[in-house]
């Protein structure tokens, strides 16, 4: 299923509006006009060439107007106004010396390169040059036939710069209103409903198809499909392909984005080499935009867009999601900053209790093996009493950065209480879990020997407990118990 992209309108001023079918109707109405008027003047001769053109130039100047009032979108208007030049140049040949034949084929120059896109103009000016032709070969003044190609070309590259100077500013218009519509969405809370709100708006914006954002994984240097929006219906097996499939940085196209950090435009993604296809999925013409989600020189991931078939999009495509993706690059980054900070405890910067409950829910029902290591600061409440509260506070900060730079990137170092941390150790056994807890006591007593007399001293007892994760509470229990035993010791 494929949905009517923009650029299937391509180049007839970029947006629709009355105005414009008003400059149409017009435009039409004014050369039926001088059609008829020729029918008139030739009526002395029926069927001559002149005859002919008339006749026909009426006929289908009838039939661009009827089909550009009632379907002002559809195809049939622009090539009706091109095949107006058929007539026009039968005018010419007829009678070479008569000012309606040229008349018509510039009055038609204008209206077709203000009006119509690259392929009607390049037709119509293959038509008037087979005219001219066809006229100089006929007995026609070269004189008058020069300064007829100069009024042509001059006529239709006048109105095709004024075309494009104003279709330039409809394109900045257009995008400055989307950008408008996305500002709104980019307010919800947290980075999943950040990315799925810019995700589908996105992929309406851009008349798209489908519409995919993978976060990298920094440690890994890998991204990971994280949301997938498609406007059509996708099959359960086709959506569980893209989204179980990670993508190592610098391999296909979204990989490549994320190596170097600018955006791929490319027309026929099958046959770009970079491209790599997705196991699972249909093998099909279709093009694609990639651009990068990055701010302050960090990147969090790419943004994927694509259009079934080939030469579906333009660059103006590619710089309106270029834009949407900063602004989408900033509201990630406000919305990590903020669960981070909501997650995070804000004396040490360690993990806070709340996140610790959020994390065990997600994956209670996980069977694997964890530890933990439940750590108390032994006699803290002295250090409070005999430096003060603030020298408490450096204190537990000074804790939680030794235990954070002694266990592994991967590990949870959690603000568990007061003066307790928790560390959980996801796929670890008892016998490394108590080894990580011996690194922790080593690097305790070798910030204690940096100390001065005057200064307070870190004494941690650490109780260390291994179960499977569908056993989380009663793991935290018995770490309980083990803490308090090592302290009681």
């Amino acid at each position: 299923m494929t949905r009517t992209q923009p650029n299937e309108r391509e180049e007839m001023t970029g947006l629709r509006s009355g105005g414009r079918v008003l400059f149409s109707v017009l435009a039409v109405v004014t050369v039926e006009v001088l059609f008829l008027s020729g029918l008139l003047l030739y009526r002395h001769q029926p069927w001559s060439a002149a005859w002919w053109a008339c006749m026909i130039g009426s006929l289908t100047g009838f039939a661009a107007v009827f089909d550009t009032v009632w379907r002002p979108e559809g195809p049939t208007a622009p090539w009706a106004v091109v095949l107006l030049s058929v007539p026009a140049v039968m005018l010419y040949w007829a009678d070479p010396g008569a000012p309606a034949g040229p008349a018509l084929m510039v009055l038609l120059s204008a209206v077709i390169a203000g009006y119509c896109r690259k392929k009607y103009l390049w037709t119509h000016v293959s038509i008037l040059l087979v005219g001219v032709a066809g006229a100089h070969i006929g007995g026609a003044r070269p004189l008058f036939q020069l300064m007829l190609v100069a009024v042509l070309a001059g006529v239709i590259a006048v109105v095709r710069w004024l075309y494009l100077r104003h279709r330039e500013q409809l394109v900045q218009n257009d995008h400055l209103r989307r950008l408008m519509e996305l500002l709104p969405v980019l307010k919800a809370r947290g980075v999943q409903d950040v990315v799925q709100a810019a995700v589908r708006h996105i992929v309406r914006a851009t008349g798209s198809r489908t519409g995919i954002v993978l976060l990298l994984d920094e440690q890994a240097q890998v991204l990971r499909p994280h949301y997938l929006h498609s406007e059509a219906p996708l099959s359960p097996e086709e959506r569980e392909a893209i989204m179980t499939t990670t993508i190592r940085v610098g391999v296909g196209l979204s990989g490549w984005v994320a190596k170097h950090g600018q955006s791929i435009f490319t027309n026929d993604a099958v046959d770009d080499p970079r491209s790599v296809q997705v196991p699972g999925t249909p093998r099909e013409d279709e093009s694609i935009l990639v651009v990068p989600l990055m701010t302050n020189g960090r990147l969090y991931g790419v943004l994927r867009v694509d259009r079934q078939g080939k030469n579906q999009y333009q660059l103006s495509d590619l710089h309106l999601l270029e834009l949407m993706a900063a602004h989408v690059s900033d509201a990630i980054s406000r919305a990590e900053l903020e669960e981070r900070l909501a997650r995070r405890d804000a004396l040490t910067g360690v993990y806070n209790r709340h996140y610790l409950n959020e994390w065990s829910q997600r994956v209670k029902s996980e069977s694997r093996e964890v530890s933990v290591l439940l750590i108390d600061c032994r006699k803290f409440k002295q250090i409070n009493d005999r430096w003060g509260h603030l020298t408490g506070d450096w204190v537990l900060q000074q804790c939680a950065q030794i235990i954070s730079n002694s266990v592994r990137s991967r590990d949870l170092v959690v603000r568990y209480g007061g003066d307790e941390f928790l560390v959980v150790l996801a796929d670890t056994g008892r016998q490394e879990a108590q080894a990580i807890a011996e690194r922790v006591l080593q690097r305790v007593e070798e910030w204690n020997r940096e100390r001065s007399e005057d200064e307070p001293r870190l004494y941690l007892d650490i109780g260390v407990e291994t179960a499977q994760q569908s056993e989380w509470q009663k793991l935290l229990d018995r770490a309980d118990e083990r803490m308090y035993a090592c302290k009681h010791a």
